[in-house]
């Protein structure tokens, strides 16, 4: 990209084009594990009343069986893409019986590991691979890893801001080449500023002792590597942002590949080259375990979904295509931001505030000058991710910001807000609404008062309530089905008001 922050916000006022910034489109997926009334991990196959995983476009499973995966339609609206999440959840909640969806990232009461079901997928060969996948990981990471969840929020820009973008600032290169290289550079921006994500949505503070097994055989790796960091790392219980998206939650090991998003060609190169490289350690697992087909191959990656990255850079694919090659062929059409926290105080995971913020912050990572990562830029903003995961809650928390200075959290994120505020007002401006601004200040506020943070929030409500995980989790759980069922007989009611009224007139 061959701009920087101000040149391209004054571009957009100046010519009065803050109307496109609002412009998008949106989707979600959500994942979350079925529960039974106790918290407990349900054991039950995913119920037949969704119909086949492989052909149902809303309703399927994640890695477990007991994982439901909860998808939307693409739509120009966050609020159309919200009404219908909550749709598709009450289908769900109407469907499971007596069960509950839990609430929470980080997994409820999970049983031993042999009897956490892996997701069935009988039938097709297609299907036969993605359970022999799932298989994959469970040898890898261990069952209890994988049983983490979260929400992916997927973006893309409409198609006058990216002409208004290549008109003003394409330089008569190749447009497929320019619609790359933007999104490349929002994607690097992304990875350098994420630790912001972290510490405003962060929601999984804690976890059931059921996970510990988890986070005690990382602690073990980190005090053979570094006994200094062990000690220090061993305290995250006390500011903990998020444990989902840290070393203790969901991640892998990209061994010496390190993806630094400087172009597609690098990005498909490494990619490539880690589905094709045979791993040490899982060649030693192998193939075949008494006959049964226990993972796809020995390589440091099965296939490109196990590129567990804080952010995607994805191309629909067609019939017959990897989601590799459908970016080859065609470029990036959309991002998938995979950072992202359930947050047990909305019913649905996330809020429409919160959408809003997030197209502001994707603005601000196209905006922001974005040069290629460097080896030293990588470390540090793995560094960053890391230190607002585990220790984001901590007064006056110290980053490493990227021209070799240390700043406070605080002040990084004051400078951040400003630009964040440029954007909401360029599309204020544009529209007349204030609602992008209303989001910036709502998230603003949690930079100047941690109580307002969801990580806090729910490490003093389990206080206040005298609650563990597990009580809290299955208590948002059962008050999340509550309000559904209040909220649908309200609109029922309201229907029929309605019906009455019109047969009146």
């Amino acid at each position: 990209m061959n701009w920087d922050f101000s040149e391209i916000s004054e571009s957009f006022l100046k010519d009065n084009k803050g109307k496109l910034l609002v412009e998008g489109n949106f989707g979600l997926e959500k994942e979350c594990q079925r529960v039974i009334s106790s918290g407990d991990l349900a054991l039950t196959p995913h119920p037949p009343v969704f119909g086949d995983k492989t052909k149902n476009p809303c309703i399927t499973t994640d890695f477990s069986e007991s994982q439901i995966e909860m998808i939307t339609a693409t739509s120009n609206s966050v609020e159309e893409v919200y009404e219908e999440l909550n749709t598709i959840s009450k289908e769900v909640e109407s469907s499971i019986g007596s069960e509950l969806l839990w609430p929470l990232s980080m997994p409820p009461k999970l049983p031993d590991e042999e009897q956490i079901p892996i997701a069935r997928f009988p039938g097709s060969e297609n299907g036969k691979n993605m359970e022999i996948y799932r298989k994959g990981l469970a040898v890898r990471y261990g069952k209890k890893m994988q049983m983490i969840s979260g929400i992916h929020y997927n973006f893309s820009f409409g198609t006058e801001i990216i002409d208004y973008l290549y008109k003003k600032f394409g330089n008569k290169k190749n447009k497929r080449l320019f619609i790359d290289e933007i999104h490349f550079g929002l994607a690097r921006n992304f990875l350098r500023y994420r630790w912001v994500l972290i510490y405003l949505f962060g929601a999984s503070p804690f976890c059931h002792p059921t996970y510990h097994s988890v986070i005690n055989r990382e602690l073990e790796i980190i005090q053979k590597c570094c006994p200094s960091c062990a000690e220090i790392i061993g305290n995250f219980n006390k500011y903990a942002t998020s444990l989902r998206v840290s070393r203790f939650g969901y991640s892998n090991s990209l061994k010496n590949e390190k993806m630094y998003f400087n172009s597609l060609k690098e990005y498909s190169t490494k990619l490539r080259k880690m589905m094709s490289t045979k791993d040490e350690k899982y060649s030693k697992i192998g193939i075949y375990r008494n006959g049964s087909q226990v993972q796809l191959n020995e390589n440091v990656l099965q296939k490109e979904n196990e590129f567990y990255s804080s952010i995607r850079l994805k191309q629909t694919a067609r019939e017959g295509e990897t989601p590799l090659d459908a970016l080859e062929k065609r470029g990036v059409k959309y991002v998938e931001v995979r950072i992202l926290d359930l947050n047990p105080f909305e019913k649905l995971g996330l809020s429409i505030e919160q959408m809003n913020f997030l197209q502001v912050f994707m603005l601000f990572c196209l905006f922001e000058e974005s040069s290629p990562i460097t080896e030293e830029e990588h470390i540090k903003m793995n560094l960053n991710h890391q230190l607002v995961s585990l220790f984001g809650r901590k007064k006056d928390l110290m980053l490493q910001k990227y021209d070799n200075k240390e700043i406070s959290l605080k002040s990084w994120g004051e400078e951040i807000f400003k630009r964040l505020r440029t954007i909401a007002d360029l599309m204020y401006l544009g529209t007349g609404d204030n609602k992008y601004g209303l989001s910036v200040e709502k998230e603003h506020q949690k930079l100047l008062d941690i109580s307002l943070l969801p990580s806090e929030m729910i490490k003093m409500e389990m206080k206040e309530n005298n609650e563990n995980f597990l009580e809290f989790g299955t208590r948002w759980a059962k008050n999340n089905l509550q309000n559904s069922a209040i909220m649908t007989n309200l609109n029922n009611d309201n229907r029929g008001e309605l019906c009455k009224q019109t047969m009146k007139d």
